[in-house]
């Protein structure tokens, strides 16, 4: 996959809505961009999101504006309002994808806060990797943003949960949850009886647990 991935970022790049439809997929607790050919994911991308106290805006967008080395205009919350032009001291990095007014998908000068919720709520990402990005996208592009803290994942043993920390604290990890997300694999596979959830996942942890087996 890794050997195909240029070539599939260049096709991506050029080749008509028609043929590869491009969209991406951001899952907060995850702190995860897809990018999606098809609805199909083509690559992973490691991210920061907002803040529990600037949260990252949940819903379905669209990328509206895009901008090559951008001012960073500092917001209500900094007392120095002096616009950062582009270079190494810009917070926003070189690229900017603007998805929401205000929200955007951009680079960073500080790499060392990605896979955290440190942002005011927009999603950060490697400058080099925001760079990579800004050339597959274009204006129109949907962004779809998501709140899951429960992933199932397919081995060769089974059927997988991940669950991970609910940072904004939505509570959306439960067993009725399971067994909605259970119902896509129920040809495939049955479900172990007594699955145990954790009533919490400590920050920066992962729960893992076999839930189903094969049929």
């Amino acid at each position: 996959m890794r050997t195909l991935l240029p070539l599939i970022l260049a096709l991506l790049a050029f080749t008509s809505v028609a043929f590869a439809e491009v969209s991406l997929s951001i899952n907060v607790p995850e702190y995860a961009l897809y990018l999606l050919s098809n609805g199909q994911p083509v690559k992973r991308y490691t991210i920061a999101v907002g803040t529990p106290y600037e949260q990252t805006p949940i819903g379905a967008y669209h990328v509206f504006f895009k901008e090559r080395n951008p001012v960073w205009y500092p917001g209500s919350g900094f007392a120095d309002k002096t616009p950062v032009p582009p270079g190494s001291d810009n917070p926003l990095g070189s690229r900017w994808m603007e998805f929401k007014p205000s929200y955007g998908i951009h680079g960073t000068n500080k790499p060392w806060s990605l896979d955290y919720p440190v942002s005011g709520g927009c999603i950060r990402m490697y400058d080099a990797d925001a760079q990579e990005l800004f050339e597959i996208v274009s204006v129109g592009t949907p962004v779809t943003v998501e709140y899951r803290t429960m992933l199932l994942e397919e081995r060769t043993d089974g059927l997988y949960l991940k669950v991970l920390p609910d940072v904004y604290e939505k509570n959306t990890t439960s067993q009725g949850k399971l067994v909605e997300m259970f119902q896509a694999y129920a040809e495939r596979y049955a479900m172990l009886k007594d699955v145990k959830l954790p009533a919490k996942v400590e920050f920066q942890s992962i729960y893992v647990t076999k839930v189903a087996t094969r049929k």
